[in-house]
Parts: structure tokens; sequence; C-alpha cells
């Protein structure tokens, strides 16, 4: 009895052992695989028996209470044996004995103080059994009875989890909430934070939601932000802590959200980068592109000196770069050169761990923006040289090209300073001294090219980087000519070390092609400096040596003695060296072309020079001697046109025309081409060759680009087919002008005066008539500023020609009888003659104004006299005959007064110095109408030898 005593206690102090490690609240990943948990075999029936046995000798209440207690333990337990073996339950589940005897437990000691861990075995039986609803409600009842227990934490933790299964998240809340406002240090309390965050965010309440996360957060993640220091466990809860804070924050706001929640939370510092990460791969996963950049983003700009920044500035790049946000990429990519490379702060103040994680992007990111800007610069170089920029954007596109070289020269550098051992740094100098170069920083340019060609002595770059420093040093000694003056001892100085360039590349590549184009160039320099006479000097004595002189060296040493011979003004010894190196250049050889070119110009500058001394004829010599020597120059054209422009100052038509003409016909698309048609138009004009220019002309109206050329052109070639006796072709074009042109004003009053003319001219009075309306309309309505003497004239003229149009239907009319009937029709055509020349008598223009008057006076007089002369009725008396004649006369006579008062008015006007055809009219009709004053031939004799 002893023995068994002994077990049973054994048997119960290890039960009561394993209960009280084991917790309803434990979730189930913390557990173990149950294949790797060796279960022991224990009879579960067997000592149940054995605490009955023992039940049946105890009378102590409180010692039965114990047993039963364990009874129901042991019931516990087997359940749990059987679940754990996968054992199939019976149709109650695994734990209804068990479930049972706590019932009866508490209904028979319901003061019990033990009725706290019943309540909790209870409660967690039911829960394993599947039932949690009768499970939550003996976790209710327990708080309700127990509100100090120890369990207290894990009952609320039990109840809430089981609310949230069951997706009552107010009540989940609650649960949750009750556990953490207990204070208690459990192994509940994360995980309660954990599943409140997760209930509030299912309540869409994210901001609590996300502050309940970070609580987690607050109490798992280190100090130092390692989170890679937790075990599994914990850091399986931190990441699915930080997934669900990323989802959350992307409802409630984003990264913007991070900074307003826990910009101010000390404890949150450890872990806040770890936020703006998880959010932005959460946009990423998510393929929101811009919101994941954004997220990286805002960490860096908050950050900027954080060791994290240059990590979370990489995953931004990283997402502008997946989701094709190809603008912002190459931004973003200079921003961490220029925020974390080697010239930085940060390079300066971090430790080597931390510059060593930059390195990497380092050395893709410089690499690669050297490279990009060094492609943009090359491509808007060649879209400048193609022409395809517009006018207008021409300054700019040309500012971004040099900003770009300037800013790939710089990357190359960077990057040999943050990597100089790479084996890549002879390519990048060089690299720099290009694009340097294309951005016109020809010092810069000057010492990388210098550094490929004799330090590196690179066998692909070094002798066209030793040739390309010879040029950027002529390019820099270009533009300190150009702002510090020719004469200024810095052009000198720079000057003289470009000599140097030029004679090292000679010595170290003395093989390479360009080494005489490259003496010829040291040559060019010694001009420069004012040594004209060495330079000649010393490519004399190259060509003079006998027999050991090779081709090329001839061909430099005689390009110098010319280059020389053209710098002392010894332009025909010039030539003559040209034509020597020629002899030494293959007619194929694209260099035959520039010598020849040069020749030309030592030849035309004979002839500016014959200008100079005033010979014309002379400078025409030269300048078409180069037709002879050097056809195909662009010289030729300049001196074939100079020459054709001074013949025609030299009045010699025929031959300026010859050269014009085929200067024409040769060079059609040439520059000066677009001159030619008006030169050779004037020349024949001046030659007096009318229809010839008329149809110059006339090819400029018609080809000319030039809207103002074109029209001027369209008048000239009228008048000048109206001066070649082309009637109908000089009518044509000057109607088309008028037409199609209002200004200038002078220019449509000749057009309308033409046409009016012509049209009268060929015999279409209808016409004719026409557009002597138009000229009297162009100038009465034409502004008063506009209106000139000459367009009043023209109006003047017009009415006069209309008046005459009405003179001449007048003299058609004949007084016949009776006369009270043609007399009305003759007095008609009468008043509209004078309507018309008074109207051109307003006008007040000399000439026109005595036209108007003598034909007014005329028409008077015509008229007296045709009423004097109308024919007599038949069968008159002689009584009525007199009297007929009376009636004749007393109707004549007024009018001629009226043609005396007239003439008269115009023969005032030569007292006034005022003399032309029609006032001479006027005396002779007045010789005829007042004969006793105006018909005495001595007194006009005496008046003509008085003007004498």
């Amino acid at each position: 009895m002893r023995s068994k005593v002994l077990l049973l206690s054994l048997l119960v102090g290890g039960c009561a052992s394993f209960n009280d490690s084991t917790t309803i609240g434990k979730l189930q990943k913390d557990y173990e695989p149950l294949a790797d948990i060796p279960l022991p075999r224990v009879m579960h029936e067997d000592v149940r028996e054995e605490y009955r046995d023992l039940l049946k000798t105890i009378e102590d209440q409180k010692l039965r209470e114990l047993i039963e207690r364990r009874i129901a333990s042991v019931y516990m337990l087997e359940g749990d044996y059987n679940q754990l073996l996968g054992v199939l339950p019976g149709d109650s589940g695994y734990f209804p004995d068990a479930i049972a005897a706590y019932n009866d437990l508490l209904k028979r000691y319901p003061d019990s103080k033990q009725n706290a861990e019943a309540m909790y075995q209870l409660a967690k039986a039911y829960d394993l059994d599947g039932r949690d609803q009768e499970a939550k409600t003996v976790l209710e009842q327990f708080i309700e009875d127990h509100p100090h227990s120890g369990r207290l934490a894990e009952v609320y933790f039990r109840k809430g989890d089981i609310h949230f299964r069951h997706e009552e998240y107010e009540q989940a809340e609650k649960a949750y909430k009750a556990v953490v406002a207990l204070g208690q240090e459990s192994t509940f309390l994360n995980n309660s934070y954990y599943l409140l965050g997760w209930a509030q965010y299912k309540l869409s309440d994210y901001d609590n939601s996300l502050m309940n996360f970070s609580k987690v957060l607050d109490r798992l993640v280190p100090e130092d932000g390692k989170v890679e220091k937790l075990d599994n466990v914990n850091r399986s809860l931190v990441d699915d802590t930080l997934r669900i804070m990323s989802v959350g924050l992307a409802y409630a706001g984003g990264a913007a959200k991070i900074d307003s929640m826990f910009a101010n939370r000390p404890t949150a510092a450890k872990y806040t980068w770890i936020l703006y990460s998880s959010l932005g791969k959460h946009y990423l996963e998510k393929e929101r592109y811009e919101d994941s950049a954004s997220s990286f983003r805002a960490f860096v700009m908050q950050n900027p000196d954080s060791e994290r920044a240059p990590e979370m500035h990489a995953d931004m790049i990283r997402a502008y770069v997946d989701g094709e946000f190809n603008q912002q990429v190459l931004p973003e990519k200079e921003n961490y050169v220029r925020n974390y490379g080697i010239r930085s702060e940060f390079w300066n103040t971090k430790s080597a761990e931390t510059k060593a994680k930059v390195i990497p992007n380092l050395r893709v990111y410089i690499d690669e923006l050297a490279r990009h800007y060094h492609a943009t610069g090359q491509r808007l170089k060649r879209e400048l040289a193609d022409g395809t920029v517009a006018a207008g954007k021409q300054a700019a596109t040309t500012a971004e090209q040099r900003t770009s070289f300037l800013k790939a020269s710089e990357f190359y550098g960077e990057y040999e300073q943050t990597f100089p051992n790479d084996p890549r740094i002879p390519e990048m100098v060089y690299m720099r001294a290009e694009a340097a170069f294309d951005g016109e920083d020809f010092p810069t340019a000057i010492r990388h090219y210098e550094r490929s060609a004799y330090e590196f002595k690179h066998p692909k770059y070094g002798p066209d980087a030793g040739y390309a420093a010879i040029i950027a040093y002529q390019k820099e000694a270009d533009r300190l000519k150009a702002t510090v003056g020719e004469s200024s001892e810095q052009l000198r100085a720079w000057r003289s070390k470009g000599v140097d360039s030029q004679l090292q590349f000679v010595q170290t590549y003395r093989d390479d092609e360009r080494s005489g184009s490259v003496l010829a160039k040291t040559s060019e320099e010694l001009f420069a400096l004012g040594r004209y006479e060495k330079a000649l000097e010393v490519a004399t004595s190259i060509v003079s040596r006998a027999g050991d002189v090779d081709r090329e060296l001839n061909r430099t040493a005689w390009g110098v003695i010319a280059h020389s011979q053209y710098e002392l003004g010894r332009l025909a010894e010039a030539e003559e060296g040209y034509r020597n190196q020629l002899r030494y250049i293959d007619a194929t050889d694209k260099q035959y072309a520039e010598v020849t070119e040069r020749m030309a110009v030592t030849i035309y500058k004979q002839g500016e020079q014959k200008k100079a001394a005033g010979d014309l004829a002379g400078a025409v010599d030269q300048f078409l001697r180069i037709k002879a020597v050097a056809p195909n120059t662009e010289v030729r054209v300049i001196a074939q046109f100079d020459a054709a422009t001074h013949l025609l100052t030299l009045e010699n038509w025929d031959p300026a025309l010859a050269e014009m003409k085929e200067l024409r016909k040769l060079f059609p698309t040439h520059k000066l081409a677009a001159d030619l048609p008006n030169k050779i138009a004037w020349a024949y004009e001046q030659d007096e060759q009318w229809l010839n220019a008329a149809r110059e002309y006339e090819w400029i109206y018609r080809n000319d680009k030039r809207p103002d050329v074109r029209r001027d052109a369209l008048f000239l070639s009228a008048e000048l087919y109206e001066k070649s006796g082309d009637d109908e072709q000089a009518l044509t074009y000057f109607k088309k002008w008028a037409f199609d042109y209002e200004e200038p004003f002078d220019t449509r009053m000749e057009a309308r005066y033409h046409t009016a003319y012509l049209y009268k001219r060929l015999g279409d009075l209808n016409r004719h008539l026409y557009w002597l309306r138009r000229v009297i309309d162009g100038h009465n309505k034409a502004p008063e500023d506009w209106q000139t003497g000459r367009s009043a004239w023209l109006a003047a003229w017009a009415n006069n020609e209309y008046g005459d149009y009405w003179r001449t239907e007048f003299d058609r009319v004949r007084l016949r009888h009776p006369l009270q009937k043609s007399i009305p029709r003759k007095n008609e055509k009468l008043k509209n003659a004078l309507d018309r020349y008074n109207k051109a008598a307003e006008y007040s223009v000399q000439g026109q104004t005595s036209r108007a008057t003598f034909n007014i006076a005329d028409l008077y007089g015509q008229f007296a006299r045709e009423l004097m002369d109308a024919p007599r009725p038949k069968g008159l008396s002689e009584l009525e005959a007199m009297q007929y004649e009376l009636i004749l006369e007393e109707q004549a006579i007024p009018f001629e007064d009226l043609a005396i008062e007239v003439h008269q008015a115009n023969i005032d006007r030569s007292w006034a110095g005022d003399f032309n055809p029609w006032i001479e009219r006027s005396f002779g009709a007045m010789a005829k109408l007042n004969p006793a004053r105006f018909d005495k031939h001595e007194a006009q004799v005496a008046y003509g030898d008085g003007i004498r």
C-alpha cells in the first residue's frame, strides 16, 4: 500500500507539473512537429483506477477533492495524449470525460479555491475539442468569478482569439485591450498587441491598428534595428507585423503616415527605416512603383545622414527601374552619387564598413551617368550638325549639349577618384578628355589627353589622344584670343605650351600618319607667335635637301613655305608654294582640294590687292584666272561673282552678263546664286536690252521665295515689257500686280495707271474707263498720309482722260433740226465732260490743271460755234431768218464769253511762271476768240525776245 501511495503521489505531482506548463494561448506555430517529440506510453486508465481506489480509503474532504481534481487532470492528459498521437476521437471528441469531470467538480465544490484552475482547464478542453463557443462562455464566467487570477491575461487572450476566429472583431479588440490593460509582462503580451492591431485593421481603424502593431516592434526590435538577430519565433512575428503594417500604411496614407505617427516617438527610431522599407516593398509587390519610390524617398529625405539612407535610396532607384520611370532613374542615380559618393559629407563621416556598402552601387551608377551624359552630348551634337534642331531652339540645345559633356567629364573623373586601382582607369581618363573637349573645357581635356598619350601610352587611344591634345591647345588659344586678346602674354604662353605638345607628339609617335600635319601645325603656331621668317627658314631648309626628303615631308614643308609667304604678304610666292605642294599630293587625295583652295585664295587676294590699288580691270583678270587654275574651288565662285560685279562697275555689260550666266548655270544652288538674277536683269536693263531684262525679272517673280522681291520683280518686268513694245504682256503683269498687291501705295497707283493707259493704247475703251476709275478711287480713298503729289497727278490725269472720253461723245452728237431735241443730248455730254475736267482741275496739279482748263474753255468755244452753225429751219422768211439768227447768237455768246474767261484764266498762269503746251494752246485759242488782243504777231515776237 505504501508503494502504491508513493506512486500515486509521483503521478499526481507529475500531472500537476505537466498541466502547469501548458497554456491555452500557445500559438500553434510555437509547437515543434509532433513527429519530433518522443511520447511516453502511459496507461491513463490504470492511473485513474489507482486514484479511485485511493478515494475509497480516504475520508478527509480536502484530500478527496484533490484526488478528484487529479482524476480530471488525468482525463485531460489522456485527451492531450490521444490528440498528439493522432488517435481517432470518439463521437464526443477527445475530452468528453475531462469536460464532465471538471463540470462535476465545479458543481460539487462551488466555493473551492481551485475552481479557477478547473474553469481554465474546462475552457481549454472545450476549445481543444472544437467547442469554442462553450469555451468562450466558461472564459467569460472565469473573468467574472476570478478577476484577480494570475491566468486572467491568458483567459482574455483566449477569449479574444475565439472572437477573432469568428470575425467578431469588436469583441476581440476589447479582449486584447484587456490583456494589454492588465500591464502584466507575459508571453501573451506581444501576441495581444499583434492581434489587437489585426482586429483594429479588420475594423478599418488603421491609426490605432498601426499604433498597436508598432508596440510589437517596440518590444521585439533590437536597439540597433538589426532584426536578423532575433530568434525564429520573434523574427517571424516581427516580419508578419511589418507585412500587415505595410498594408495598413498603404490604406492610411503611405509614407506620410509613418512620419506623422512615428517621427516624435523615440522608441520607434530603431525601426522607422524598416517601416519605410517594408512599405516600399509592399507597393513594389503591388506594382505601385511610384508609391514605392516615394516611400523610400521619404526616408532618405528625412534621414539623409542615416546609414540606411544609401540602401533606401538604391531601393528607390530600383522601384523606378522596375516601373520603367526612366526620367526619374537618372536624376536619382545622380543624387545617389552626390549624396554618398567620395565627394560627399556622408563619405567623409561614415565608417569604412558603411562606405563599403555603397561602393557597388557607386561603381555602377557613376559609370552609367558618365556614359549617359556623354551619349546625350553626342546625340545633341549630331542633331545640331544635321540641322534637325529648330532655329529658335539651337541656343538652348547648344547649352544643353555642353552641360552634358561637362557632366560626363566630371563623372569620369569621380570614377577615377573613387576607384583609382580599377583596370578601366586608362579608358576613363581618355573618355574624360573626350567629354571635356566636346564640352569646351579644353584645359581639362588637354591634361587627360596627355595622360592617355604620354603617361598610359594607351595602345588604342594614345596617338589619338596626343593629337587631340594638340587640337585642344588650339581651341583654348582661340578662346583666349577672343577673351584676353591676341597680343596678351597669357595667349603667347599657352601657344608655347601647344608647340611643346606638338613636338612631344612627333617625338613619341613619329610613325603616325599625322606627324607631318602636326609639323605643319607647329609652323602655324610659330606664325601665331610672330616668327614667320623662322618658320619659312626651317621649311625651306627641308625642301632644299638633295635626294633624301620623302614625299610626305615635302608636302608638309611646301605647305609651311606657302603659309609663311602668305602670312608675310608675299602672295605670288605663296601661290608658287602651293603649286609646289600640289606636286606631292595625289589628285584623289582630299588634301589636294584643300591646297588647291588655298592657292585659289592667294590668287583672289592678289585680285583684292589690284582692286585696292584702283585697278579694277587688273582685279577682274586675277579673279577670272582662278577659273582656269582652280575651277572646282569655293573661291572660284566668289571670285567669278566679284569679277562680274566689277565688270558691271566698268559698264562692260556683255562680259559681265557672260560671267553671271555661266555662274548661274554651273552653280545654281550656291548661296551667291540668289543674287544673280537681279544683277543679270539690272545689266540687261542698263544695256537697254528691255526684253531680256523683262524676262529676267519675270523669272525672279516666278522663282524667288521672298514675297517682297517677287512683288517688285513683277512690276519691273511689266515696265520693261512695255518698253520692249510687248504691250499685251506688260498689260497682263500690270493688271496682275494691281489685283494681287495693295502695297506699296505708290506702286499700286502706277500699276493702275499703266493698265488704264495700255487698255487705251490697245483700243479697249470700256476697260480703259474701268481702270481710270480705279486710279481715281485709289487716290481719293487712300488715307491722307498715303496720298502723294504723284498720286494726285495720276488722279487728275485719269479725270482728264475720262473728260476726253465724254468730249468724244460730245463731238458725236450733232445739232439737228429741231434743236430742242438734239441740244439736251449734246448738253448732257457737255456736262459729263465738264464734270470730269473740273474734278481734274480740283487737284491743282500743274500741267493737268491747265489741260483741264483748256479743254473746259475749248468745249465752251466749240459749243458756241456749233450753236452758231446749227441748221436753220426751211421755209423761213427773211425776217424770220434774221430773228432766228439773233436767238442763236444770244444762246452762243454766253458760251463764247465763258470760253474766253476760262482761256484767260489758263493764260494768267503763265504770268506766275507756269507755261506748257495747254497754256500755249489757250493763247492760240484766244488769238481767234480775241484777235485784237492776242493775235498781234509783233507783240509775240517782242515778248519772246524779252524772255531771251
